[in-house]
């Protein structure tokens, strides 16, 4: 078949509900929150999937902007170090996340500042039960394509209570991103052409150090809407250990695909150069995809827009549904039970 053949399953026009990421942006970053100022001494964004990513995002954002710790936590538990002082913003975007409703019980528990971002649930209904500050987002999306409403509404609560405030640079890229978004919309455009080059084999995506939680996101989105496994992972690091891995998978077909920022300092070029190099005596073919932007939110956008279009087209490729995630739904099932029971037998 054609890479750039138009037949796609796309029985719930992911393409469209895609296409509206920036968008969804904007409206999160204008809105008014009715939220107030908040002391605190580190942040910590508490979530899952694509709203994990989201503040790996705004993370990554506010790393030259902020002088008190961001992190992100993927898991039930709360770092030991995390106090009264510290605010805790709790993104789930369906509000029934079972790992994120633990930690947000563990935040109450704890005195922590809290602010909830969620589309509804049981976080919405836990919130105004405790009194907590919450930040209601669009419904009915996708929760992975619901990434630019996660990123805009952090971005958006942390200025309100009186933190790092980036809405105007973020607001200064929209004209931009909506130019580049629609480019990457038409079925004969830049991602299916790439997503025909990978189809095939096992993507591994690289990334420079600043585009990691990019490279996170494009293995996140072609499990997810391509039903691929793939693996990601950040250059110079993958230098001292995957490399070896890499250049010993005999009989599959890798793809790498790395990553990387227009400019770049000389000691990356040439650890890049000297990669690609190394790769290419294996026999392999890493397709590089260098990524322009003046800022690093505008960079960081680019990219994901880019890996989230190339994973729908694989999907397509494929003929199945992008939109199917029914396997994790009864994953997500069977561990909200576990920790139901769980806690009934500690009470």
């Amino acid at each position: 078949m054609s890479t750039l053949s138009v037949e796609i399953n796309d029985p719930h026009d992911m393409i469209s509900e895609t296409s509206n990421v920036v968008n969804d942006l904007e409206a999160a970053i204008d809105a008014k929150l009715d939220l107030d100022p908040i002391e605190y001494k580190n942040i910590l964004v508490c979530g899952m999937g694509g709203s994990a990513i989201g503040g790996d995002i705004v993370a990554d954002c506010l790393y030259a902007h902020s002088d008190k710790l961001i992190r992100v936590v993927r898991s039930s538990e709360l770092p030991a170090w995390a106090d009264s002082e510290s605010l805790i913003l709790v993104s789930s975007y369906s509000g029934n996340t079972a790992e994120t409703l633990s930690v947000y019980d563990k935040a109450v528990a704890r005195g922590c500042r809290i602010v909830a971002i969620t589309s509804g649930g049981k976080l919405k209904d836990k919130a105004i039960a405790d009194g907590i500050p919450y930040v209601l987002v669009k419904s009915g999306l996708q929760p992975r394509n619901a990434v630019g409403n996660s990123i805009g509404y952090m971005i958006n609560a942390i200025a309100t209570i009186g933190g790092p405030d980036l809405r105007d640079e973020v607001r200064a890229t929209i004209p931009a991103l909506k130019k580049y978004i629609a480019s990457l919309s038409p079925l004969d455009s830049q991602p299916r052409k790439i997503a025909g080059e990978i189809m095939g084999s096992l993507p591994v995506i690289y990334s420079s150090n600043s585009l990691s939680a990019i490279a996170s996101r494009w293995r996140a989105q072609f499990n997810e809407n391509s039903k691929l496994i793939a693996f990601d992972g950040h250059i110079p690091d993958t230098n001292h250990g995957d490399i070896t891995g890499m250049v010993g998978c005999n009989g599959v077909r890798i793809k790498p695909i790395i990553l990387v920022e227009e400019n770049q300092s000389r000691i990356f070029r040439n650890t890049l150069n000297a990669t690609i190099s190394t790769l290419k005596n294996r026999g392999m073919k890493p397709y590089v995809i260098r990524i322009p932007g003046k800022t690093v939110f505008e960079r960081e956008m680019r990219a994901m827009m880019l890996g989230d279009f190339i994973s729908l087209h694989l999907a397509f490729f494929k003929d199945i549904d992008p939109s199917d995630v029914s396997s994790i739904s009864r994953l997500k099932l069977a561990i909200s039970k576990r920790l139901g029971r769980s806690r009934k037998s500690k009470r």
